[in-house]
């Protein structure tokens, strides 16, 4: 009976984490422009700035959403003044992406919040002895196949 009550308190903890995270992800927040981005619109800036020039194909592929559902958002971006497009010199049907001066500033401010957040997580990783570390990233593994199984049904 213990170790149900055990597995139970756990499920309920993970369950907990997930949805501060999701929560977390759902936040608007201003990375150095006075401009609040959604998560959707800063993941974007954040693969545009890391691969100046992606083409749009290529970004939707990323990201796993349609050519249609990318120009959308990069309109907005356009209209928020994060975001250029422009002409591939070498293909005039490709359409290419790179961030403005204030897109850049964005991106910055966005690596800084992460480096912030991630800056918790890593000082109790590293609080691991190597053992336990290993044994952590197999279980995430593990729990990541799992929920694969769940949304590829």
């Amino acid at each position: 009976m213990s170790e149900k009550r055990d597995h139970i308190i756990i499920i309920e903890k993970f369950g907990r984490m997930i949805n501060k995270f999701n929560y977390i992800e759902k936040i608007p927040r201003d990375f150095g422009t006075g401009k609040l981005l959604y998560p959707s619109e800063i993941h974007l800036i954040e693969t545009i700035g890391k691969t100046p020039g992606i083409n749009v194909t290529e970004l939707a592929k990323r990201h796993g959403i349609s050519k249609a559902a990318i120009s959308q958002k990069l309109k907005k971006l356009e209209k928020k003044d994060l975001v250029e497009r422009f002409k591939d010199s070498e293909n005039e049907k490709s359409v290419l992406l790179k961030l403005t001066t204030e897109g850049k500033i964005v991106f910055k401010g966005h690596e800084r919040f992460h480096s912030k957040m991630d800056s918790g997580i890593i000082q109790k990783i590293s609080e691991m002895p190597p053992a336990k570390r290993k044994d952590f990233e197999r279980i995430l593994d593990e729990i990541n196949r799992y929920a694969d199984s769940f949304i590829n049904m």
